[in-house]
């Protein structure tokens, strides 16, 4: 309509019509065809190719620039449709530059191109980087808002794929503790048949010889209730001893690099991540205190790679040196622009500083990397243990 009521007060003449119809529907096809690229540089290609349709639709206007400027206002929005900044940003500009310079006088359809005013023209190219950079917030918005959506999902899977695992841990639980009841009962009785049971018959077949004796062979059975009561003795002894044994035994647990291993596979199966461990020429502590600080440092790291990450895969690697013990938990998570040192992050480094040790966070281009350094013997070992035998 706007261009009709154009064509109604210019001298171009009736060709003109059907000239701008035809670049209008190739303006179209190719608005169409940019749904289907793939390419940042296609898409460029086809956007750019749009621009120069529009050059020659609304160029044979003139100063009328309702229909340029309209047209432009699209293309400038498809821009930041199909591309990432900083390119979407760049061909904008390049785009409302290449507008301007386009607004002069020639000639076109054999007639006279009046261009528009300069304050006209100004004042469209203000509405064309507005309209820019309305687009480009819209895009950054959305790009936040399916960040977040997508984040959610994962946080919601992630709560629901802990939730069995901790299902299935409390029932492996529950059935270890039934099975290591019953092992011990049927230790037990075992027990009590070798030692009490034993004496007991040795005692009972005693007595019933005992019993048969005649009453006037005294000296024999004096004999043998002697014997028995040596056998109720030493039954007696064997029992306490067997009760004193079972009272010192201890549950046996997993402890260093098992340790780590049973931590690491319980993760996997909780979250389905990907994690390589490497121990490269690491051969194990005997210190319990640094295995439970490895313990943490790597729980703490592969739980912040999957909680705030969102990563896939997780590479965790050990190297020895001369002092210290090297640790890379590497993820292909999001990373960060910048690192805030949370309540996980600062346990971290305490526990580290508690024994001379280290810890460096840092976003890596794949996502991010936990380096921890542990030094082989904790600091003041030797003057801690002094003063605790002399506190003794």
């Amino acid at each position: 309509m706007v261009f009709y009521l154009k064509y109604l007060h210019t001298n171009i003449g009736a060709l003109f019509s059907e000239y701008f119809y035809i670049l209008l529907m190739l303006s179209t096809v190719i608005s169409v065809a940019l749904f289907f690229m793939k390419t940042s540089i296609s898409l460029s290609i086809f956007l750019i190719l749009r621009f120069f349709l529009l050059f020659l639709l609304c160029y044979p206007l003139g100063s009328y620039l309702a229909i340029n400027l309209i047209l432009m206002i699209v293309l400038i929005i498809e821009v930041s449709f199909y591309l990432d900044p900083p390119g979407s940003s760049i061909l904008q500009v390049i785009f409302i530059t290449g507008f301007l310079l386009t607004q002069k006088q020639g000639q076109a359809w054999w007639i006279e191109i009046i261009p528009a005013p300069f304050t006209t023209l100004l004042t469209s190219a203000f509405i064309l980087l507005v309209m820019g950079g309305f687009s480009q917030f819209i895009k950054i918005q959305n790009r936040k808002k399916e960040f977040y959506v997508q984040k959610i999902q994962h946080l919601d899977s992630a709560i629901s794929q802990l939730s069995t695992a901790n299902i299935g841990f409390q029932s492996y639980v529950k059935t270890l503790e039934f099975q290591v009841l019953m092992n011990e009962r049927k230790r037990v009785s075992r027990e009590i048949h070798d030692t009490v049971g034993y004496a007991l018959t040795n005692i009972i077949m005693m007595m019933e010889a005992a019993m048969r004796l005649p009453d006037k062979d005294n000296e024999k059975k004096k004999e043998l209730f002697a014997l028995t009561r040596s056998q109720a003795q030493k039954g007696l002894s064997e029992t306490r001893a067997a009760l004193r044994q079972l009272r010192s035994e201890k549950i046996v647990q997993v402890e260093g690099i098992g340790m780590i291993e049973e931590l690491i596979a319980s993760f996997r199966k909780a979250t389905g991540i990907e994690i390589q461990v490497e121990y490269g020429n690491f051969t194990g502590f005997t210190n319990d205190r640094i295995y439970a600080i490895i313990f943490r440092i790597i729980q703490e790291g592969m739980t912040n790679a999957f909680r705030h990450g969102m990563a896939t895969k997780i590479r965790i690697s050990f190297w020895n040196t001369a002092s210290l013990l090297h640790i890379t938990i590497h993820d292909n998570g999001i990373g960060a622009e910048k690192v805030v040192e949370g309540i996980g992050i600062a346990g971290m480094k305490e526990r580290l500083e508690g024994i001379g040790g280290t810890l460096a966070v840092q976003s890596a281009a794949d996502g991010f990397k936990i380096l921890a350094s542990i030094p082989h013997k904790e600091p003041h070992k030797e003057n801690d243990a002094e003063h605790q035998s002399t506190a003794r």
